[in-house]
């Protein structure tokens, strides 16, 4: 095993993998996230990563591109029979990704719960900074709700996300939960974000190096995020770090005097009683892992029924990795819960 995987990654089909990656990079790629410097130069870098392709549609999936006023999304349909659709958002830390991005992970959500998958292709941070993202996704739900020209049931509704998609997904979730977006009937959460990065949660502290989502490059994610510019990110000014943007240095305080978003950290939202039913994961070595498992304790104190799955020995992005069956067992176990909300 290399030396530069993190000693906590035990899952043998993960690590190889990571190992691989190190031995082309030289390191574990946590991005451009934990680089210094130029912010342009770091955005293009994570822009342009060619693990993003499409997958061919095959005898289990097919796939549709579709437009809602100028919202690129693409429905995912498991050939063999599907009931309900959850809207999805993809990973990349707010500021990168496509509709491309999570493909494949879309396909084996779709595949694993017989579900329509409709994946929204929203703004990017720092040009367009929360909450545009969020709401595009709600532009996709709203899509759905009208019944996608034939192709959804208004009545049978889910959101799912993955990473910062799933911070946006509970966000949206929430504003079903009040009556500000059509209703749900599950949120499906993937190694989602929850809160504002907090350097002082044990997570936090423990995942700092040789991972593919540090603390820092949170940090990083979340500054472009909540205070990034398009003039600025344009121009790779070092405005943009987190540092440095006017006000998001106290956010990253956990004893900031103003009050985090809720919509941005949805684990702060004031009350989260009768939300729809939460399906969430968590990767074990991961910054946000904490974070996940506090939003699910906090939902089920409140009555909301959850499903929580901490996956032990993997890091942030193990549901995206190529060949490796940590994936697929995850997908398995929250099957289930996920058709039990489309009954």
């Amino acid at each position: 095993m290399s030396d530069d995987v993190h000693p906590a990654i035990t899952d043998p089909d993960v690590r190889a993998h990571l190992a691989r990656l190190a031995a082309q990079a030289g390191t574990i790629p946590s991005g451009a996230t934990d680089a210094d410097g130029d912010d342009a130069a770091r955005l293009a870098e994570l822009r342009a990563n060619p693990s993003w392709v499409r997958s061919p549609d095959d005898d289990t999936v097919e796939s549709i591109d579709l437009d809602a006023d100028g919202l690129a999304l693409r429905l995912y349909r498991p050939r063999a029979g599907h009931r309900g659709t959850l809207v999805f958002a993809h990973g990349g830390g707010w500021v990168a990704g496509d509709l491309d991005n999570n493909d494949a992970l879309c396909r084996a959500l779709a595949t694993a719960t017989a579900t329509q998958v409709l994946s929204a292709d929203y703004r990017l941070a720092p040009e367009h900074p929360f909450p545009a993202g969020l709401d595009d996704l709600d532009r996709a739900l709203r899509f759905a709700a009208s019944g996608a020209g034939g192709l959804t049931d208004p009545a049978l509704l889910g959101v799912a996300g993955h990473s910062a998609g799933g911070n946006l997904a509970a966000a949206l979730a929430l504003r079903s939960r009040e009556g500000r977006a059509p209703g749900i009937r599950v949120q499906v959460l993937l190694c989602p974000v929850l809160d504002a990065p907090d350097p002082d949660r044990p997570s936090y502290r423990a995942h700092t190096a040789n991972l593919p989502l540090t603390a820092k490059g949170m940090q990083w994610y979340w500054g472009l995020y909540l205070g990034g510019g398009a003039d600025a990110a344009a121009g790779g000014d070092a405005s943009l770090r987190p540092d440095a943007v006017p006000g998001v240095e106290a956010l990253l305080r956990p004893d900031a005097a103003g009050p985090v978003p809720a919509e941005a950290a949805p684990l702060r939202a004031a009350t989260v009683d009768a939300a729809a039913p939460a399906v969430i994961v968590a990767a074990e070595v991961d910054p946000l892992s904490d974070e996940a498992e506090d939003y699910a304790d906090r939902l089920a104190a409140s009555g909301v029924p959850v499903t929580f799955v901490r996956r032990a020995g993997v890091p942030h992005l193990f549901l995206v990795f190529p060949s490796t069956p940590a994936r697929d067992d995850v997908l398995a176990q929250i099957a289930p819960a996920v058709r039990a909300a489309f009954a």
